[in-house]
């Protein structure tokens, strides 16, 4: 009877006694405990993880759940996390800490923005237009094309002011008016007897009344004979220059070319006349019109009675020119200083 009590099947009542497993190795060395961080820096943390880092984590918990889930995969192993060491800890909870307070910073990402790209851009195009404007008006002052039309400008502001003065009356040519001319003009006096001088045989019909002024304005330059004689050497080199030399054989040339040897001809029997006028110029060695336009003594000598016959009346230009050098003594404006 008490052997049979013992073998009582289990559906008897008896209750069924548990089995004991034994885990290896989990009694012997219980891990140790990793002190817990902040779920802010955490979170942080895992927000900053990288799409590979965060692959790789679910890799390793999907084969985590394969190996568990397996049927007669053996004993259980309890998984164990590993404990950082304390300076790795630190540098870490440094670097979390850092990068908070970074972005906890108020301002502009200067690197990131595009704001200094989209200043530097129309900053930069209006520079380069300034540089370009800058050249190209210096450029513009200082070509010969430019510096020309300002000599011309002044040629004709000083020609026409002296007109002014003739129409008023020859009182009104004096020195002093003279001086204040080479002062807005910066020519010379010489330079204004020429120009007047080139001005008057080219523009004006050469009568005794334009040779009366000629003679006026040079008594009111002051200058001496031999400042005279290069004045007009020099209007004879300009003329030689421009239209050629004399030339009392026509024949040969165009119609055109005619014309200009008939002007040139001209021209310097009107220079001729005013270098032997006494009133206007002495006979000084250093004028030498006749070897500068090429003309022999016997050539100038007829291109002067063809000038004579150009001027007209000889005796009214000479009762001009007598009138003049009385009116010298009582005219203080021509001495002026």
């Amino acid at each position: 009877m008490a052997s049979s009590s013992l073998l009582r099947p289990l559906s008897a009542g008896a209750l069924p006694r548990p089995a004991l497993h034994f885990r290896p190795s989990s009694l012997s060395s219980r891990p140790q405990t990793r002190g817990r961080r902040p779920s802010s820096l955490v979170a942080r943390a895992r927000g900053r993880e990288t799409p590979a880092s965060q692959q790789s984590k679910n890799a390793k918990e999907s084969n985590q759940a394969a190996s568990t889930s397996a049927p007669g995969g053996g004993d259980e192993v309890e998984e164990v996390e590993e404990d950082l060491p304390w300076i790795q800890e630190k540098a870490l909870d440094l670097v979390e800490f850092t990068g908070t307070v970074t972005q906890a910073i108020p301002g502009p990402r200067v690197g990131q923005s595009p704001l200094p790209w989209l200043l530097a851009v129309p900053l930069a195009y209006v520079g380069l237009s300034f540089v370009i404007a800058f050249v190209k008006t210096v450029r513009k002052f200082t070509s010969p094309k430019a510096k020309r039309k300002r000599l011309v400008n002044k040629n004709a502001f000083l020609l026409k002011s002296i007109d002014e003065l003739f129409q008023k009356g020859k009182d009104e040519v004096n020195h002093s008016a003279l001086k204040g001319l080479m002062q807005k003009t910066d020519f010379s006096m010489e330079d204004i007897l020429r120009k007047y001088i080139r001005y008057a045989l080219n523009e004006k019909p050469f009568n005794p009344d334009m040779v009366g002024d000629l003679i006026h304005l040079r008594k009111a330059s002051m200058l001496e004979d031999a400042q005279v004689a290069a004045v007009l050497n020099e209007v004879s080199r300009r003329i030689v220059k421009e239209k050629g030399p004399v030339v009392m054989d026509m024949s040969g040339f165009t119609e055109k070319g005619l014309k200009r040897k008939v002007a040139v001809q001209a021209l310097f029997g009107k220079i001729l006349y005013l270098s032997e006028l006494p009133e206007f110029c002495s006979r000084d060695s250093s004028l030498i019109v006749k070897e500068i336009f090429g003309v022999t003594d016997e050539d100038a000598d007829t291109l002067r009675i063809h000038t004579l016959s150009e001027v007209g009346d000889v005796e009214s230009l000479e009762k001009m020119v007598d009138d003049s050098d009385a009116e010298d003594p009582k005219d203080g404006s021509l001495s002026a200083p």
